[in-house]
């Protein structure tokens, strides 16, 4: 694993760096990333160890290149009597076909179910496919796409200016903006204490775009994390902002299995996912076939053409 150390080095230089971020040194957090691996043509996925103020928690990372060739992106359109119909995510990724999913937007009425749908408004903008779901919202941040994959993260407002807009989610405000830790207790999802995480970031050039699942509220599992420590580990990460999602019992990140079936990554809260009022997916093309190297290529073609030859001896005698 590689090892990010969010700590002091020597003192000096990490009381500068930490008070810079808004951390003590008792509140710093240690991350181990594991190497990526690739799921899907321009996305990767790593887990992390993070050993933070509350004790151990386990994180799972989900890069996209956002301009590799068949990405795109879809969130839950409007449907019901509210603004969307609850589905957990591994429901909202078979349904929609994507590749990866993760829960998004804060919602209401909570509910909290994990067994039943039901009608949801959402909290900040929205919009699936062009058609916006639910308004602007301040202090709910969001993510907004084009069509050609044009990645911006920004703050929350009725009044949003969403022309060219294809693609949108919220969060409960920013926790990294421009590279610095900008948590504070008002924003939504109990940003002091710790708990699972759901979090959307981007790296500084908008190139690359990170989904993260951080369990919590498992004692035997994963402790969970506070927004300041979700903070520093998007920063380690390779993000320069960064949202927090609708976290809790609602984190939950999903894959396409080789089956076809979803598959969960993460482990959440209640041993089973919610319905989420809202979810964010990535299509993308599936990777292409290896290349066997040339001397296994050769031996196989041999034995193929020996099986040919015996089969053609065969039919002459």
């Amino acid at each position: 694993m590689n090892r990010f150390i969010f700590g002091p080095r020597s003192f000096a230089a990490a009381a500068g760096l930490l008070a810079a971020f808004g951390l003590t040194v008792a509140q710093a957090a240690t991350f181990s990333f594991g190497d990526y691996t690739s799921l899907f043509q321009g996305i990767d996925y790593a887990t992390a160890d993070i050993e933070g103020g509350s004790g151990h928690s386990e994180a799972f990372v989900v890069r996209i290149d956002v301009d590799a060739p068949g990405v795109s992106f879809y969130t839950t359109p409007h449907s019901g009597p509210l603004e969307t119909m609850s589905q957990t995510t591994s429901q909202f990724l078979q349904t929609s076909g994507t590749q990866v999913a993760i829960n998004a937007a804060f919602f209401t009425p909570c509910g909290c179910s994990t067994t039943t749908s039901d009608a949801k408004n959402l909290s900040g903008l929205a919009i699936s496919n062009g058609v916006q779901v639910s308004a602007g919202e301040t202090g709910f941040a969001s993510l907004l796409l084009t069509q050609n994959n044009l990645a911006s993260l920004v703050d929350g407002s009725a009044n949003l200016a969403t022309d060219g807009v294809w693609t949108a989610v919220s969060g409960g405000g920013f926790v990294l903006k421009n590279g610095a830790n900008v948590v504070n207790a008002s924003l939504p999802g109990d940003p002091l204490n710790p708990n699972p995480r759901s979090i959307l970031g981007l790296s500084q050039d908008a190139g690359f775009m990170y989904l993260v699942a951080i369990d919590g509220r498992r004692p035997d599992w994963s402790a969970g994390v506070s927004q300041s420590e979700e903070a520093a580990f998007m920063l380690a990460l390779g993000a320069y902002n960064a949202i927090n999602l609708d976290g809790g019992g609602s984190t939950a990140l999903v894959m396409e299995g080789s089956n076809g079936s979803p598959l969960e990554l993460n482990r959440p809260s209640a041993n089973a996912e919610r319905y989420d009022g809202n979810s964010f997916g990535v299509y993308a093309n599936a990777l292409p076939p290896v290349p066997l190297p040339a001397g296994i290529w050769l031996l196989s073609s041999g034995l193929a053409g020996l099986g040919m030859m015996r089969r053609r001896c065969a039919a002459l005698s």
